[in-house]
């Protein structure tokens, strides 16, 4: 059997640190422990990320691109928008079976890690906007009464899903959410 291909160090240390971050969080995963299950060697990861910022920001920048391409994976073969919308909350139940499922990795990163006037907070800011245009998107014109309302609504629907499904360990919330949407969705037409 010929040796296997071993990861680019910069990919490793990226996925290492996502599972870590998003299991533990980030004020609790060190360097130290970063390059440890890396297996790479302190320097290596400062040659690689400039701080544990930047490293931070490329794995959040990575989780935000893994959600998006779900997402719209998830809604691409269906019609109308009250599928495609409510496509969202079975993202949502992956999202939350997934191992080291902490709730919203993004609400997270907003609070541990990200002073308002951060660049990490600001990706958390730019993850939340795509995934409230994304909804608007589906809702579409013409359909009903105030689609921007509505996807507001419905934005906040998706992260308290996500939250109360980690508070509750229950997928509950986001069956909830799911419902609500629906809800919503069916009285807001014109």
């Amino acid at each position: 059997m010929p040796n296997s291909v071993r990861k680019p160090t910069k990919d490793r240390l990226i996925e290492t640190a996502r599972e870590l971050f998003l299991g533990e969080g980030v004020p609790q995963t060190g360097i130290n422990k970063i390059t440890a299950e890396a297996d790479v060697a302190r320097m290596t990861l400062y040659n690689n990320f400039a701080s544990k910022d930047d490293l931070i920001l490329a794995v959040f920048e990575r989780e935000a691109e893994l959600r998006r391409v779900a997402i719209q994976a998830t809604q691409e073969d269906l019609e109308g928008p009250l599928e495609r919308v409510l496509a969202l909350f079975l993202v949502a139940e992956d999202v939350a079976s997934q191992k080291g499922f902490r709730g919203c990795a993004f609400i997270n990163l907003a609070i541990e890690a990200a002073a308002p006037d951060s660049v990490l907070h600001a990706l958390a800011q730019q993850h939340k906007a795509w995934i409230r245009a994304n909804i608007r998107a589906q809702l579409g014109e013409g359909v009903f009464s105030d689609p921007d309302v509505l996807a507001d609504q419905i934005a906040v629907l998706w992260d308290g899903g996500i939250v109360g499904t980690y508070v509750h360990q229950s997928d509950r919330p986001i069956d909830l959410a799911r419902e609500a949407a629906r809800t919503l969705m069916r009285t807001a037409t014109q």
